[in-house]
């Protein structure tokens, strides 16, 4: 397995794809991936496994990526450390650029199945951006997290908290009728 310094350093010559196309596993250091992920909340815990099949149709490359790791981040509820696992599946297809498109072919990309190349297939790219758009928005560290109380920030999947419920201003003359009728 090869190790690739940095995430953007895949890239494949376009004419050197063959008739039996190419394959590779990759590994990708914890700090390239993190630097390459840009979000300090969001870190890997191990080095990121990618493994990589592209083949060629005539002018058409076809790329297909298979992403695996852990990443550590905290739960978006009670603020617990948890461990998130990766193992993401990718399918793309690229096509030659035309002559009028700008340098960045990435920003091109109007959809994950097709982006564009000229001499390079820029995987590495493609495999940043689609790993970050697979990510969700908020980590749970299960899926009925209670949370923190809100008074004293207590975690309430350890239990309930001491400082009872607040009472809600609305109710407080419902309270005060319902005290009344248990004294009668």
């Amino acid at each position: 397995m090869q190790t690739v310094r940095h995430i953007e350093d895949i890239r494949i010559a376009a004419d050197t794809i063959g008739e039996a196309g190419i394959e590779k596993n990759v590994k990708i250091p914890v700090e390239s991936f993190s630097a390459a992920m840009a979000n300090p909340e969001i870190q890997p815990i191990e080095a990121l496994s990618i493994h990589y099949i592209v083949t060629r149709d005539n002018d058409t490359i076809h790329a297909t990526v298979d992403v695996r790791g852990r990443l550590t981040t905290q739960c978006a509820d009670c603020l617990a450390p948890l461990e998130y696992p990766l193992d993401l599946h990718f399918e793309t297809d690229y096509l030659p650029a035309a002559p009028d498109m700008p340098e960045d072919l990435e920003a091109e990309r109007q959809s994950p199945t097709i982006g564009y190349y000229r001499k390079n297939v820029e995987l590495g790219a493609y495999i940043i951006s689609e790993t970050m758009l697979a990510l969700p928005l908020r980590y749970l560290c299960r899926s009925d997290c209670k949370g923190l109380c809100s008074q004293c920030g207590a975690n309430l999947n350890e239990g309930p908290c001491g400082c009872g419920k607040p009472s809600d201003p609305r109710m407080e003359k419902l309270a005060e009728l319902k005290n009344k009728l248990r004294r009668k």
